[in-house]
């Protein structure tokens, strides 16, 4: 347990309330405990407040007075983080002492650091190199000349084709395939004929990779992930792509071979990047978007295709106006064939009288 206080001085905030509370751990504003602490960030949670039983709150000045005991934060969930880690480091096992499961099967060449450890039925090749304190978990296979920095994991099942880099602090979670062959082929009359998939996968440090992502090998040179970047589980990442430092990608995104995607940006769900574009800095791109051309510094788009994000929801709201549109479209369709059918009576009409010699127009001016 710790007292309110404590963890006030862990995150530097400020206490309201009781400074002696005794906490005892952390829990959602969902599934609350009366000798927990939680979080609250935002004004429509407020109400979740009114009927809870709930030791402890992590807020903002503006939102602590719906709530008798709490800290004040700048940024609530972040210090949740780290209160979150602070109670976890209570009941984390003692590091395991470095060990190769014996149904490993391991080149002679390959180079692992005593304090690795590598789990049953993971097949290591030639040159390989795994560094202090990473783990590789069962059943994963990484190819010739592969190198794993420190601290990183390998989740059950990550296959790591030859010649790829893995840095520091790096997660790689299960399924995922790192090097396979970039998608590159030559059209010939006798069918595609595919281009040599010669290039290598730079992952660099405290990256972290969902499960059954797929990040290709580049065709030349390499395709590269910046320092800090997290995928989500599902992520298609062609050959030669490379992805800026400290950029969040969110499920089932493709992007598409040699594309270049910029610092700290945010990509939603579901969107997709035609090749040999660049995304400028900061630039948040929604959900199921569809990205087309280059978009410049701190960018916000969505739609298909991509357009400016205000420009998108203008958009979005006609398409909700299109069956009114479309009435009002056959009402007046309706009225000007009405119109022309009464010109061209008039028309024949007067035709008829001017070849009987008749000299007053039944159309005039006036009309």
């Amino acid at each position: 347990m710790f007292k309110l206080q404590e963890l006030a001085e862990l995150v530097g905030g400020q206490v309201k309330g009781n400074a002696d509370l005794q906490v005892s751990g952390f829990c959602s504003l969902d599934n609350p405990s009366p000798t927990s602490i939680s979080y609250l960030e935002k004004n429509k949670d407020a109400a979740k407040l009114s009927d809870i039983m709930l030791g402890a709150l992590v807020t903002t000045d503006q939102l602590a007075q719906y709530f008798p005991d709490v800290i004040i934060v700048a940024n609530p969930k972040l210090a949740f983080v780290s209160i979150m880690e602070r109670f976890l480091s209570l009941t984390k096992p003692e590091p395991v002492v470095g060990y190769v499961h014996e149904r490993a099967v391991i080149d002679p060449s390959a180079e692992i650091a005593e304090t690795a450890i590598v789990e049953a039925n993971v097949v290591i090749g030639a040159d390989v190199v795994i560094g202090e304190h990473s783990r590789v978990g069962a059943n994963s296979v990484l190819g010739k000349g592969v190198v794993i920095g420190q601290h990183s994991i390998l989740y059950a099942g990550v296959l790591i084709y030859g010649c790829c880099e893995i840095g520091n602090h790096v997660i790689i979670h299960s399924g995922t395939v790192i090097g396979a062959d970039g998608f590159g082929f030559v059209p010939t009359k006798e069918g595609h004929r595919k281009f040599p998939q010669v290039g290598s996968v730079l992952i660099e440090d405290h990256v972290e990779i969902g499960a059954n992502c797929c990040i290709d090998r580049a065709s030349l040179d390499q395709t590269v992930i910046h320092s800090g970047t997290k995928l989500d589980n599902m992520v298609q990442i062609a050959h030669g792509v490379r992805l800026g430092s400290n950029t969040v990608i969110a499920a089932q995104t493709g992007i598409s071979g040699s594309t270049r995607v910029g610092n700290w940006c945010v990509i939603g769900g579901q969107a997709g990047f035609q090749g040999h574009i660049t995304i400028g800095d900061q630039s948040i791109i929604a959900a199921q978007s569809g990205v087309f051309s280059d978009l410049p510094f701190k960018s916000k788009v969505s739609g298909y295709p991509a357009k400016p994000h205000a420009q998108s929801l203008k958009v979005l709201a006609l398409t909700f106006k299109l069956p009114e549109l479309v009435e009002k479209i056959k009402s007046l369709e309706i009225e000007l064939d009405l119109i022309s059918g009464e010109l061209k009576g008039l028309a024949k009409r007067e035709r008829r009288r001017r070849q009987a010699g008749e000299q007053t127009p039944l159309i005039t001016p006036e009309a």
